[in-house]
């Protein structure tokens, strides 16, 4: 509902904002991206940093024809991505074997902190930082062009 309702009252915003990132699928780590032709070099340079971190901590851009299709996103994204928002998301991974699996306790009441993984955690901040200043310090807004299908 949050979201659907800053849409409505922000539409004239929209076209400000160069990507949607949300960070809500469990404490496995950011591993890469998948970015439409049109966005890729802007995001390899962005990136560069994230594979210096930790060098145990995979991390590539791929290029992608399209971003996934709408009815695979959360209803909070997706009332942006129709919009034509981006909504590129990161491809995360259980890269050190903690045997995590975020559908065993999702939107569930064992779905708790105990359940985070904190160097996982650790990571995925750092990553978001850099990712969301990086997109923040381009002199221009990404582009929309093979956004969606």
């Amino acid at each position: 509902l949050g979201s659907t309702a800053w849409v409505k009252a922000n539409k004239d915003k929209l076209d400000k904002i160069s990507n949607l990132f949300n960070r809500d699928g469990g404490p496995t780590p950011p591993v890469g991206l998948n970015v439409p032709k049109a966005m890729y070099q802007d995001f390899v340079k962005i990136c560069a940093p994230v594979k210096k971190i930790h060098p145990d901590y995979p991390f590539e851009v791929k290029e992608a024809g399209h971003s996934p299709n709408l009815p695979n996103l959360p209803v909070r994204i997706i009332v942006f991505a129709v919009e034509a928002v981006p909504a590129i998301a990161f491809n995360e991974k259980d890269i050190k074997g903690y045997n995590f699996n975020y559908g065993e306790i999702w939107h569930t009441e064992r779905d708790t902190y105990s359940k985070s993984i904190p160097e996982y955690q650790e990571h995925a901040a750092t990553v978001m930082a850099i990712v969301t200043l990086g997109v923040a310090n381009l002199e221009h807004l990404l582009s929309r062009e093979g956004l969606y299908k």
